[in-house]
C-alpha cells in the first residue's frame, strides 16, 4: 500500500508540472492595457491610421442644430430679397440718366440703391452662420457678390452725376461708367458662385431659389 501511495503522489506532481508548464507556454497570456504610441493621441479618430481607416473615413458631423440653421438661412434670404429689390431699380435709373431729361430722378434712385447696398453689405458682415454647413464660405461668397455690386453702384453714381452736367458727353466712354460695367461683371460671377451653394440650402429649408438677376 505504501508503494501505491508513493506512486500516486509522484503522478500528481508530474501532472501539476505539466499542467502549469502548458499554461505558461501555450495558454492565454495576460493582456496588458494599450499604450499611446506614435500617431496615437487617445482622441477618437486619431489612431495610427491603418488601411481600414483610409477605406472607411468617418463622416463629418452636421454643422449645427437644424432649427438654428433654418433661422440663419432665413436671415440670409431676407438680405437677398432686399438686394433683389435694389437691383431691379438700377436699370431704369441708368436709362433715365442716359436719356438726360430725367437725369436727376435717375441719380436719386442710384443714390438710394447705393445706400441700400452699403447696408446690405454691413448686414452680411454681421450674419451668424455657424449652424449652416460651410456657412462661412457661403457668407464670404455673398459678401464678395454684394461688395462687387456696391462698387458698380458707386461707379455708376459718379458717372450719373457727371453725365447730368453735360448730357452731350459720350457716356459709353466715361471711365466711371466703364468701371461700373466691369464691377457688375465681377458681381455676376460672384453671384453664380454664391448661388451654387445657396440654392441647395434654400431647397432644404423651403426658401425661394434665386437667379443671378434676382440678387
Amino acid at each position: 500500500m505504501a508503494v501505491v501511495a508513493a506512486l500516486a503522489m509522484a503522478a500528481g506532481v508530474v501532472w501539476a508540472v505539466v499542467f502549469r508548464g502548458g499554461d505558461q507556454a501555450g495558454g492565454t497570456a495576460p493582456v496588458s492595457a494599450p499604450t499611446a504610441g506614435a500617431g496615437q493621441t487617445g482622441e477618437p479618430g486619431e489612431g495610427a491610421g491603418g488601411a481600414e481607416e483610409d477605406e472607411a473615413p468617418v463622416a463629418s458631423e452636421p454643422a449645427g442644430d437644424p432649427a438654428v440653421a433654418a433661422e440663419q438661412a432665413q436671415a440670409v434670404d431676407e438680405i437677398l430679397s432686399d438686394s433683389g429689390g435694389a437691383r431691379a431699380g438700377l436699370g431704369p435709373a441708368l436709362d433715365q440718366v442716359r436719356g438726360c431729361e430725367q437725369a436727376q430722378a435717375g441719380i436719386a434712385t442710384i443714390q438710394r440703391i447705393t445706400d441700400g447696398r452699403e447696408e446690405q453689405v454691413a448686414q452680411v458682415e454681421g450674419l451668424v452662420v455657424d449652424a449652416i454647413a460651410d456657412g462661412e464660405t457661403l457668407k464670404a461668397r455673398l459678401s464678395a457678390a454684394l461688395g462687387a455690386s456696391l462698387e458698380a453702384d458707386r461707379r455708376f453714381l459718379a458717372w450719373a452725376r457727371r453725365q447730368a452736367q453735360d448730357c452731350t458727353s459720350a457716356w459709353p466712354q466715361d471711365p466711371d461708367y466703364k468701371r461700373g460695367l466691369a464691377a457688375s461683371d465681377r458681381a455676376t460671377e460672384a453671384k453664380k458662385e454664391f448661388l451654387a451653394m445657396w440654392n441647395p440650402l434654400a431647397r432644404e429649408h423651403s426658401l425661394p431659389e434665386r437667379a443671378v438677376h434676382e440678387i
